[in-house]
């Protein structure tokens, strides 16, 4: 409509708000060629009205155009009955918009006039009846239509059984990889060989149905050219739209995919003519119960050969070989016979290793040291600040507690097992009962083999070669050295440090959950059966400062001095630190951190680990006064007593008898 005056403001307010909203959807929904007819327009009524001058001008032209178009409309390859008679409604609407009469019995004639071959028998049926009344009524014609295709679509499942389910004759042609049966229920052309396309193209969710219920998926789709004998001429031929359906035991040719080409199909005296017009374009073959079109094979000439010699001039090849010589065989009429199940250049040439299983092979022990780990990882690239260019790990299956030792050689193996062996008995009270390592030289020495026996410890061995049985101390010395590292990486520490990396590595994972082992459990859970305690840990690398002894400095002295934190002592409540001035390992329990950055490392002066501990000495004030000692205190000094205990209790006695003095 018009714009509102601008006496009615808000009216008009609203208005223009509106039309706004309107152009906007319509210039949305414009092409940008199209676009050019409503530009110097201002309102969306005069951007409608442009748009209908241009493409539905009541023009002599645009008249003949749909009629031409509702008239000759046809029903596409695979359209649905449904979607046919929409389709010719929205041109009859087409029409009535240009003035032109459609009624109800002109789109009937429409629709049945564009249907394929296929309906002929339907539309014959039709013609029988002979009310033209009652026939030219568009919803009975649809009717009609729809209760043809539910026919057709029943008559297709239940032929596809025979087609699809039923053996064939046992006829070696029949089974040529050629071989195209010719099909009156298939709706579609299929073949289950991919080699025979010229063009493809995958398809992911595509299936066709069975007679059974059962469906097929359809691999892909594309042209399928072939030689075809027609009546003794050589004849190319383009089959368009086959599906590609692995499952398949045949290729089907589709008798009305072919009619509704225009091409005629017959049935005579136990040959299939095709014909276009009155030419013969294909011929096939009654075999057996099935009608099969006469190709011309690719390799007919080949001279017969059994499966054995196929698989050998193939170069061996296992997979496609035994496809490719069933193929020859079939077309050769060769003897299946001659098969030979072992090929002993195969077995020669192509022999492999067992697949190792990657579940266990065993049941995880009950109790602790029922089943010890172990094995020697290195040498490392370089030595650690002791010397050491090994290591070895134990691990016990129960609990996943890990112990690791470094060394200087692996010949120290041995000395480090009877370690860890004493500590485990002392620690659970229980002997080793099974020890499984690889056949390393380190664990094979006659002394290594004897005490074990003496401990009654079953050694379990690996196979040669076979390191993968040995699983669980491999992949501990792999997440080991993952976790060094990272470490390493992380505040840039030299890898002379990597000895304490991988201390450190080891104390946070023995405290840590793993898959290995029951959920909400920790290797400390149940090896040290109590909670464990991470409230003291640091990052590895880390820049930190230890407090200095007052004994060691002067009034104006800094109390503290820069170091880096390089883990947690043994035996200690404390850190161990580097003092890279010094070149040393500190232990002190007075340590700041600064975790967010790297300590001073330096490089090691020489390989031999030192340790200092900082633990200030506590300063008694004495006085300047001549103690005398009691006699009990006099024997302790004659005989050289230097128990700390003696020493205090000799004090004490000391000062209070000067004190009765």
């Amino acid at each position: 409509g018009r714009v509102p005056s601008e006496e009615r403001a808000e009216e008009r307010k609203k208005w223009i708000r509106g039309d706004s909203k309107a152009k906007a959807l319509i210039g949305l929904s414009l092409s940008d060629e199209h676009l050019e007819h409503v530009r110097d327009v201002d309102t969306a009524h005069e951007m409608w009205e442009a748009i209908v001058n241009v493409f539905e001008r009541h023009t002599l032209l645009n008249k003949l155009a749909a009629r031409r178009e509702f008239y000759t409309v046809k029903m596409l390859s695979g359209e649905k009955v449904l979607a046919y008679i929409n389709r010719v409604k929205q041109l009859a609407a087409i029409l009535k918009s240009m003035s032109v009469n459609i009624d109800d019995k002109e789109m009937a004639m429409a629709v049945l006039n564009g249907l394929p071959a296929r309906f002929e028998a339907l539309i014959v049926a039709l013609d029988a009846l002979g009310n033209e009344e009652k026939i030219f009524s568009l919803d009975f014609v649809k009717s009609r239509l729809l209760q043809e295709e539910q026919r057709a679509n029943m008559k297709s499942s239940s032929s596809q059984t025979s087609a699809l389910v039923n053996r064939a004759p046992n006829n070696r042609d029949i089974n040529d990889y050629k071989c195209t049966n010719c099909d009156s229920a298939c709706t579609a052309h299929i073949t289950y060989d991919r080699s025979l396309f010229a063009t493809y193209e995958p398809l992911e969710s595509a299936s066709v149905q069975m007679g059974t219920k059962a469906s097929a998926k359809v691999a892909g789709r594309g042209d399928v050219h072939l030689k075809l004998n027609v009546n003794g001429r050589i004849e190319p031929c383009k089959l368009t739209d086959v599906l590609h359906v692995p499952d398949f035991a045949f290729s089907l040719l589709s008798v009305s995919r072919m009619t509704e080409l225009g091409l005629k199909v017959g049935f005579e005296n136990g040959k299939c003519m095709i014909r276009r017009g009155s030419t013969v374009v294909a011929t096939a073959t009654l075999v057996g119960e099935l009608y099969v079109l006469d190709i011309v094979s690719d390799i007919g000439s080949a001279h017969a050969a059994t499966l054995q010699t196929w698989h050998e001039r193939f170069a061996h090849v296992h997979s496609q070989v035994k496809l490719l010589g069933n193929e020859a065989n079939k077309i050769n009429n060769t003897d299946n016979d001659c098969i030979s199940e072992k090929c002993s250049a195969c077995v020669y040439g192509k022999a492999t290793r067992s697949v190792i299983p990657k579940e266990r092979s065993s049941r995880r022990a009950y109790f602790c040291l029922d089943l010890v780990h172990s094995d020697v990882c290195g040498p490392l690239e370089v030595q650690s600040i002791g010397g050491a260019k090994y290591f070895i790990t134990f691990i016990d299956d129960h609990s996943n507690w890990s112990v690791v030792y470094p060394i200087h050689h692996k010949s120290e193996a041995f000395e480090r097992y009877k370690m860890f062996a004493q500590l485990a008995q002392t620690h659970t009270g229980r002997k080793i009962k099974v020890l499984r390592t690889d056949r390393g030289g380190e664990y094979l020495s006659t002394e290594f083999k004897s005490f074990l026996i003496a401990n009654g410890t079953q050694h379990q061995m690996t196979t040669a070669y076979t390191p993968e049985q040995n699983g669980v101390a491999e992949r501990l010395n792999r997440t080991l050295v993952n976790l060094v590292r990272s470490m390493l990486a992380h505040k840039k520490v030299t890898k002379g440090f990597w000895a304490e990396a991988l201390a450190n590595a080891v104390y946070v994972r023995n405290r840590v959950t793993s898959r290995a082992i029951p959920p909400k459990m920790t290797p400390y859970h149940l090896w040290m059966k109590s909670v464990p305690n991470v409230g003291h840990l640091r990052v590895f690398g880390s820049k930190c400062w230890y407090t200095l002894p007052k004994h060691n400095i002067q009034k104006l002295d800094a109390r503290a001095k820069e170091a880096m934190f390089l883990g947690y002592a043994e035996n200690t409540k404390a850190y161990k630190l580097w003092d890279g001035d010094l070149h040393k390992v500190i232990v002190s329990r007075d340590v700041t951190f600064d975790e967010s950055t790297g300590g001073k490392s330096g490089e090691p002066m020489d390989t031999n680990e030192e340790e200092e501990t900082i633990d200030p000495p506590t300063n008694l004030r004495r006085s300047t006064r001549i103690r005398k000692t009691p006699g009990a205190w006099q024997y302790c000094k004659s005989i050289g007593c230097r128990f700390e205990c003696c020493n205090s209790i000799g004090l004490l006695l000391s000062t209070y008898m000067q004190s009765c003095w």
